[in-house]
């Protein structure tokens, strides 16, 4: 069959990355499992739950697959396991239903496994590296048992698990199915916005809880603005503050006068993708010269509430405030 074919030769292909990611692993282990969890060691254990422990997961999602054919009499005739891609080749005397719980017996697995990996992080957390490599992987094999599957399923033609899950032989057993799997989908949406399920996934992954924050991007620019105008309330200089916006960042700079110098600050909030506030300073000599200097400061990982901003903000002022051309690094 050609379209099986072409899975497995691109799950052989994902077989490459798999054993990268490993030799990857067993070097890194020790910086990644940790005190110092840092992103490039989440943006790495993400990597390890899909290549590494997701095969796992297929391989016991076929497994289920042959126990139900044994179950319902059937023979097996073959069994395939690519990694990323599997199939159990049966035959047998079976009524829709015998046929029904077959193919669903393979997702059970991977829903269950899916399930049991996050709530082991919930209810026995482990350190933030393991729970995360766990939440992950949870998350993933979900996604992929409830999303990709039954999509490729249908759009892709592939006449898999999910055509003879819901089908008009087993009107009842399809039904219900279809029930608790959109259930099951709406439970993840409502929980995932939830910020209380987004501060324990904060907490049991150490992950800033700024950068689970839910805050969009005219959220972020006035939160900037009440930060920057917080700061100038207070600050030994008068500042001007002056809302900016550039690219798919909003901000603020904070522009004052010291030293022979006009100084600015200027804090960047990113929304999509890897939430976080940039921090840059600069300076300009007053006198001609056109003598000028700026450089990054530093990154807040998520978008912080204002009174944590205008501390950072604050903190910044005074780095800058200090500077001469040429401008020492940063402390």
């Amino acid at each position: 069959m050609p379209t099986l074919d072409l899975f497995a030769i691109l799950s052989l292909f994902m077989v490459l990355i798999s054993i990268r990611t490993l030799v990857t692993t067993v070097r890194q282990r020790a910086t990644l499992f940790d005190a110092t969890f840092t992103r490039a060691d989440r943006q790495h254990l993400a990597e390890a739950a899909f290549f590494l422990l997701l095969p796992i997961s297929v391989l016991l999602h076929e497994i289920g697959h042959a126990v139900a054919v044994r179950a319902f009499g059937g023979e097996i005739l073959g069994f395939g396991y690519y990694f990323f891609f599997g199939y159990v080749e049966h035959q047998g005397f079976y009524t829709p239903a015998d046929v029904f719980w077959i193919a669903l017996s393979g997702n059970l697995v991977s829903v269950v496994m899916g399930v049991a990996a996050i709530a082991f992080v919930v209810l026995r957390p482990l350190s933030p590296p393991v729970n995360y490599l766990l939440f992950m992987f949870g998350a993933i094999d979900l996604v992929n048992s409830l999303v990709f599957y039954p999509v490729l399923d249908f759009a892709g033609g592939l006449v898999g698990d999910w055509s003879q899950i819901y089908t008009r032989d087993t009107p009842v057993l399809s039904g219900v199915t279809g029930a608790i799997h959109v259930g099951l989908l709406a439970v993840a949406v409502v929980a995932w916005r939830s910020d209380r399920v987004r501060r324990l996934y904060a907490e049991r992954t150490g992950v800033s809880p700024h950068a689970v924050r839910r805050v969009t991007r005219t959220e972020a620019a006035s939160d900037l603005l009440a930060a920057g105008e917080q700061v100038a309330a207070t600050w030994r200089h008068p500042l001007r503050v002056v809302a900016d916006a550039q690219g798919d960042a909003v901000g603020v700079n904070l522009r004052w006068v010291s030293g022979g110098y006009g100084r600015v600050v200027g804090a960047y909030a990113v929304t999509d993708g890897w939430r976080r506030v940039e921090l840059h300073g600069g300076l300009q000599a007053l006198d001609g010269s056109g003598a000028s200097h700026q450089q990054p400061l530093g990154v807040i990982e998520g978008i912080p509430p204002p009174p944590e901003i205008a501390e950072a903000l604050g903190r910044a002022l005074d780095v800058v405030d200090r500077w001469e051309i040429p401008a020492p690094r940063p402390q």
